[in-house]
């Protein structure tokens, strides 16, 4: 496959961000360091499944890509050459744009990724048991939450339209929002705060205000 298809698209649902997708090199021959077992192993797994490699300088992948993980996620992955091509060598503007978050695969220093780790670390807190019976059971909370994660989504997808009908998903706003979205459905599994910018904070309903950061 990856002979044919040196690079593909790579993202998952839900994806509002454009940094929720990224486009990726695909191994098409065996690495020098890797035995003939090990790619044969890997050359042995049916068509549909995606092994993300990980290097020591980058984050998981995954976590890369929509805040994804590996406990079930399907990614939807697109090889079609025109459309590839095309995000890899098109010159116009927003292409130029796009191409940036799809090969940027380092961390940020404000993700939140090592914070999800200690979060939902057993060995980080000894109380983890009963914060999350806790979370789990405050229904008003709950509620909230699932509340604001419409909210934010059609939020998002007001903030990128244009009046001419277009829409511009590099918007500010629309990309505070995206990642509000993200932050929202992390909330209801793991509690935490939505991080979203100030002056946005009069755009969410009264009863979710609580759970803003």
């Amino acid at each position: 496959f990856g002979k044919c298809f040196p690079k593909v698209y790579v993202s998952r649902s839900p994806c509002l961000a454009p940094s929720d997708a990224k486009l990726l090199s695909v191994v098409g021959t065996k690495p020098p360091t890797m035995s003939a077992n090990e790619w044969d192993e890997l050359c042995s797994f049916e068509f549909g499944s995606i092994i993300f490699g990980h290097p020591e300088k980058y984050a998981p992948l995954p976590c890369m890509i929509a805040d994804g993980d590996l406990d079930g996620d399907d990614y939807f992955v697109m090889w079609d050459e025109k459309i590839v091509g095309h995000l890899s060598s098109a010159r116009d503007k927003h292409t130029k744009n796009a191409r940036k978050d799809l090969l940027n695969i380092e961390i940020p220093r404000s993700a939140c990724n090592a914070h999800k780790k200690t979060r939902r670390s057993k060995c980080s807190d000894p109380k983890w048991l009963s914060k999350a019976q806790d979370h789990m059971l405050d229904f008003e909370r709950q509620h909230a939450g699932k509340n604001i994660v419409g909210k934010l989504y059609r939020l998002c997808f007001d903030a990128s339209k244009r009046e001419d009908g277009t829409y511009d998903i590099y918007d500010e706003d629309a990309r505070a929002y995206a990642k509000a979205y993200n932050d929202s459905l992390d909330l209801q599994k793991h509690g935490g705060k939505i991080n979203l910018p100030k002056h946005l904070h009069e755009n969410i309903p009264a009863g979710c205000q609580s759970l803003l950061g």
